[in-house]
């Protein structure tokens, strides 16, 4: 029959069919949960299982459920099919995730520097690139931990700037967990006040308040404490160009509440960040006068 976990994914397919079939599920999400749990087996694959025959049986009961009594779609297990077979393809190329996170950590590890610009490729355009490794729930999270573990900021911006469409993290990866997860990294590594990755983290988080995909999420999570004068300065012209974006000759109406809390956010961070200087400045004020 198959080991254990071929079994379970049998056993888990067919009950995202019966969801399916009752309405608890579209079309689509069938599709989606089917492609997670392919790909979990996958993980712990047994090489005496025949994978290809749990491709069909995922197949057939994509057809099942999208026959002309229940959901009428006779595209949708056809889209399945490429798609699994297509994964499995990558996985007999020896493009695993994880043959790729433990190439990479390895190279990181000797302090291989091409292997950080081929991470920071990875981020950017990885979900286009590799689509096939990247379509689960969850599967960006090895990707963007290798790039925090070994401080590569660049890595972690790419996956977050919204200026590639195929970046890790765009904002709807993983269910819109992987954006803010992301930017969680970045504000770890943001509040090292030493490390030289700390400054490039703070330096990312102050540039991506400039995109409405990320503004509101970046400056939530600045360390105001630890800006600099010229990140202080960089930040204060992009509240600036949010508040002319709402001037006076744009029609109240057409402003978002998103824009407004944007808004709000960035100037409570630039409020924060000057009374931190303050604060800083009386400190070495008073140490300079007890020492005196």
């Amino acid at each position: 029959m198959g080991s254990p976990s071929f079994v379970a994914t049998m056993d888990a397919v067919q009950r995202i069919g019966e969801r399916c079939r009752q309405d608890e599920l579209s079309p689509d999400q069938f599709s989606n949960e089917v492609t997670d749990v392919f790909y979990e087996y996958l993980a712990n694959e047994d090489p005496r299982d025949d994978v290809v025959a749990l491709v069909d049986f995922c197949v057939d009961v994509a057809r099942d459920v999208c026959e002309l009594t229940a959901h009428a779609d006779r595209v949708l297990p056809h889209r399945l099919s490429h798609q699994l077979r297509w994964i499995l393809d990558q996985q007999g190329d020896g493009q695993s995730l994880d043959n790729i996170v433990r190439q990479l950590r390895a190279r990181l590890e000797e302090g291989d520097e091409i292997a950080k610009l081929e991470l920071v490729d990875l981020c950017r355009s990885g979900y286009e690139t590799h689509q096939a490794l990247f379509s689960a729930i969850d599967s960006e999270r090895e990707i963007l931990d290798l790039a925090y573990s070994f401080r590569v900021v660049a890595a972690l911006d790419a996956a977050v700037r919204p200026t590639s469409s195929g970046r890790l993290a765009n904002e709807d990866k993983s269910r819109g967990l992987a954006l803010p997860r992301t930017l969680d990294l970045l504000a770890h590594l943001a509040n090292d006040p030493s490390h030289p990755s700390g400054t490039l983290a703070r330096d990312t988080l102050v540039e991506l308040t400039a995109y409405p995909e990320t503004s509101g999420m970046a400056g939530l999570r600045l360390p105001v404490h630890l800006l600099s004068s010229d990140q202080r300065a960089t930040l204060h012209d992009i509240y600036l160009t949010h508040e002319e974006a709402m001037g006076p000759e744009i029609v109240r109406i057409f402003i978002s509440d998103y824009q407004l809390r944007d808004r709000e956010i960035l100037r409570s961070a630039l409020w924060q960040a000057n009374d931190a200087q303050h604060f800083t400045r009386a400190a070495a004020a008073a140490g300079d006068d007890s020492s005196a």
